[in-house]
């Protein structure tokens, strides 16, 4: 696991990029790399987790063909490629999946990404042509950045190393997509001249500076699917093989391997095959808080107990925490009004000297854990009434307006992910910022309502928020976390089955459950998951409520977001309390981030509080 950055010029000698941002991501080694020619710098921090020798350090050069390569992620099935390799290559120098990629690429091409399995970020330059390669992958779990300037391409790990504050704007648009979805979209970051490699894409820069993408996950046309008595007739027991095939491929590492255990069903589940498979003890983590009523430590403790794990319950004083929760917003790469669980988990377990840990994310997308999966039928239920009638209910409350809000269209894909937003369209509007249209992503041919929702949340929800607030927040304390959940194999195959395959009336992500109920403590075991939960309503109210006022002003003052709206928020929030503080969060989230960039970049200088939006288009 690395930062990675690069810049790319067809005429112009290049500088490099400040590698120094990119710290926390990799405090193990620190390496660059300039072409000849001057036109190429390639960049590299190392958290070494494969071969843990200066032989895995990067960037790394392909001596024969002159490629140069920089990589961020885990490729699990890389020993599987080498064996593919095995009749081309014997050389190997190193035990990192970082040379199986620069020595596929040298037999293969830009076919050696179709052939990976883990999540990744690379970055190869082709000497013999002089083009840049940038790929990401399947799922988007790890972030891949660019920025175009001229001849000039950039690209980095991180937002932060690409961003120059002073000579960019973040457009009205961009702040709507904010505030709408809590965190920013994929392809709509703040800054619109900083794009992100779509998941499942690689995109190739030439001499000429020409640029093209290329899709390679989802496929246009789906696969030729197996005989229905074949594919259908044993799902439990293929997902069943495919969940230990992830998890034995996902703890491949030199260095230990944790586990963020909740006591919740998806941590149980990988504690379970993980501990059969180690190979040696395995390490699980929970964190919590001192206070019973917030804590579920007990519950994960006897997981813990019932696999034979090493654990250790870290408890967290509420003074701590209140401290943790300001500093993971100054550690956002991005802003978002999720992540603070995640940075305080991660910070908590690298303190513990971990490197890597496992986490359940992915699982309630894939197999129907969420309310979404129900009430995208319910929704389209409601579509049935006339919009007339649905908008005599919008005075009565919030159910009232989310009925008269209701989304003419009736396809699940846009329902599912139209249920996630945090603000309306009338709130945008109450604000005067436009209203953003919805852009509809790769979609592969699915069999259903219920696998069209799992598709709208993993490549929204899931890749927007969930998968880039673990990134930021982990590799902000130099820890690695895996999610074996999206395994590639597991996703494409879950997907393929219909409903009637993966659901039960009133069973909460029925397959799973019924692919693993013998490895359970209790087959009728039901727990539901609480996690850490963090008290967030009472504390902005509270101890952080200067925290909460500061951000507010922040947005103000930084923005042309007019002062009457955060203004009403206070009132709806402290007064009223008729709005979810996840609404207020996301407006003091989204100050203070843009604080600590104009002062990370103006330092030295004189900090003149002014807008730094642009104008709305009209």
């Amino acid at each position: 696991m690395c930062g990675i950055a690069g810049r790319f010029s067809s005429t112009k000698i290049v500088e490099p990029l400040d590698i120094n941002t990119l710290a926390h991501r990799g405090p193990d080694a620190t390496g660059t790399w300039n072409s000849e020619n001057g036109l190429v710098w390639l960049g590299n921090t190392r958290l070494s987790i494969l071969d843990l020798t200066i032989n895995g350090n990067q960037p790394m050069h392909d001596p024969k063909t002159g490629n140069v390569i920089v990589f961020n992620g885990e490729i699990y099935n890389h020993l599987e490629i080498r064996k593919e390799l095995a009749p081309l290559f014997k050389d190997w120098i190193s035990t990192s999946d970082t040379e199986t990629i620069l020595i596929g690429y040298r037999f293969w091409g830009t076919d050696i990404i179709t052939r990976l399995s883990g999540m990744f970020a690379v970055g190869v330059y082709d000497a013999s042509n002089r083009s840049l390669l940038l790929s990401r992958d399947r799922m988007g779990i790890k972030p891949l950045y660019y920025r175009i300037s001229g001849e000039r391409i950039d690209f980095a790990s991180e937002v932060r190393t690409l961003m120059h504050i002073r000579e960019e704007a973040v457009d009205p648009e961009s702040i709507s997509a904010f505030l709408q979805w809590g965190a920013c979209p994929d392809d709509q970051l703040l800054f619109p001249e900083i794009k992100s490699v779509p998941a499942g894409y690689w995109m190739v820069v030439d001499r000429t500076g020409v640029r093209r993408t290329y899709k390679y996950w989802p496929p246009s046309k789906p696969a030729k699917p197996l005989p229905t008595d074949q594919h259908y007739a044993h799902p439990a027991r293929e997902v069943r093989d495919l969940l230990e095939r992830s998890v034995e491929r996902h703890l491949l590492s030199d260095v230990p391997v944790g586990m963020f255990l909740s006591g919740g069903l998806d941590s149980t589940i990988l504690t379970a095959i993980a501990s059969r498979v180690y190979g040696k003890r395995l390490r699980t983590f929970t964190v919590g808080f001192e206070s019973k009523l917030l804590d579920e430590s007990e519950s994960a403790l006897e997981v813990a107990q019932f696999y034979g794990t090493d654990h250790e319950t870290i408890k967290v004083a509420e003074e701590e925490a209140l401290q943790l929760v300001q500093e993971a917003v100054f550690k956002m790469d991005l802003p978002s009004v999720d992540a603070i669980n995640t940075y305080i988990v991660a910070r908590k377990v690298s303190e513990k000297g971990m490197k890597v840990a496992f986490s359940g994310l992915g699982a309630d997308e894939l197999f129907g854990g969420y309310r979404n999966f129900r009430d995208v039928q319910a929704m389209k239920l409601a579509q049935l009434l006339p919009e007339k009638v649905r908008e005599r209910f919008r005075p009565f409350g919030t159910y009232g307006k989310f009925l008269a809000n209701l989304p003419s269209n009736r396809d699940a894909y846009v329902l599912a992910h139209w249920r996630r937003s945090f603000w309306t369209a009338e709130m945008l509007h109450d604000a005067g910022l436009p209203e953003v249209p919805f852009v509809l992503r790769d979609m592969p041919d699915l069999p259903d309502d219920f696998a069209r929702t799992s598709w709208a949340e993993l490549s929204y929800y899931t890749r927007d928020m969930l998968l880039r607030d673990t990134d930021q927040m982990s590799m902000a304390v130099s820890l690695e976390v895996r999610v074996p959940y999206l395994d590639n194999d597991l996703v494409e195959y879950v997907l393929s089955l219909p409903m009637r395959s993966k659901s039960r009336p009133n069973t909460k992500k029925w397959l799973l459950v019924e692919s693993v109920k013998d490895l359970l403590p209790d087959r009728r075991w039901k727990r539901r998951k609480q996690g850490f939960a963090l008290p967030m309503d009472e504390w902005m109210r509270g101890p952080l409520r200067s925290f909460v006022e500061e951000g507010l002003d922040r947005t103000s003052h930084l923005t042309s977001l007019p002062e009457v709206v955060p203004a009403r928020l206070r009132r709806e929030f402290f007064e009223k309390r008729v709005i979810h503080w996840t609404r207020l969060w996301s407006v003091v989230v989204l100050g203070h981030f843009l604080h600590r960039e104009l002062m990370r970049q103006q330092s030295g200088r004189n900090f003149q509080r002014e807008p730094i939006l642009r104008e709305a288009h009209r």
